[in-house]
């Protein structure tokens, strides 16, 4: 009998543990990342302006 209580345990124990840690929100642990906006490319002259 100690036996089968022991593999019910662990079982049940098994099954329960990722239900278990989906039902917490966890979010608040980790902040959100923001990135800024990517620099504008600079103002350059092309090869048909040189010759102007």
């Amino acid at each position: 009998m100690k036996h089968t209580l022991t593999a019910l345990t662990l079982a049940l124990g098994i099954a329960l543990v990722p239900a278990a840690s989906m039902a917490f929100d966890l979010s608040g642990l980790t902040p959100n990342l923001t990135y800024p906006d990517p620099a504008p490319a600079p103002v350059t002259r092309d090869t048909t302006d040189i010759g102007k």
